[in-house]
């Protein structure tokens, strides 16, 4: 699978965050999975998407705050890995893979408050021009799936262009398991270890052993 189809159905995959509802596609664990499969290595692309869920799971959109794009981030690592490993050691291409969702993360959060700021403009002309509803929609749907095709085409096609030297700092999967899971459990922490929150944490702990028991 090339960049360019690779980038469209990233993209695809995305708009789960904007125009569907947001079933929950387009995060990391599902779109790792989905692009593990089309690579034929479902795995490694579960195993990619779990840790950047991890990695990502203190970034939530609370109130008028948008975090880094978790999602975009995550197809990115996973798209590289596939896109680098064809030509690197998978230490390496695993190293360059999550380099390049961190700074897809930052890109994409930067992007996305300008496109939440362009949809606001269509809300408004929506306000004073009802009849074209349709025609709001489709470009709003448009600008969204655009603005994700240009960054994955973009890092997919560095990516295919990058051979790191044999000597080159590597990441192996223990250590990248390892970060992850540190990762998740500070988040965890910051998110639920919280007087306002414990009760749902205790809660949620006992309905989930109950469902590993029963």
């Amino acid at each position: 699978m090339n960049a360019f189809i690779l980038s469209i159905v990233g993209s695809f995959i995305a708009l789960d965050k904007y125009a569907f509802g947001e079933f929950g596609i387009s995060q990391p664990l599902i779109s790792g999975t989905i692009i593990g499969a089309l690579y034929g290595d479902i795995s490694t692309g579960i195993f990619l998407g779990a840790i950047f869920q991890l990695m990502c799971l203190g970034g939530l959109p609370i109130g008028t705050e948008i975090p880094p794009d978790a999602q975009t981030a995550g197809i990115v690592g996973c798209g590289s890995y596939f896109i680098l490993q064809t030509a690197n050691a998978p230490g390496n291409a695993l190293l360059i893979a999550t380099l390049l969702a961190f700074l897809t993360a930052i890109l994409g959060g930067t992007t996305d408050i300008v496109l939440r700021h362009f949809h606001d403009q269509l809300s408004h002309r929506f306000q004073r021009d009802e009849e074209r509803l349709y025609t709001y929609h489709f470009v709003g749907l448009l600008t969204s799936f655009l603005r994700t095709f240009l960054i994955f085409l973009i890092v997919f096609v560095i990516a295919s262009q990058i051979t790191v030297p044999a000597h080159f700092p590597h990441l192996s999967r223990q250590l990248f398991m390892i970060i992850g899971i540190s990762m998740g459990l500070a988040n965890a922490s910051y998110l639920f270890i919280k007087k306002s929150a414990i009760v749902y944490t205790i809660v949620g702990g006992l309905c989930g052993l109950a469902l590993l028991v029963f």
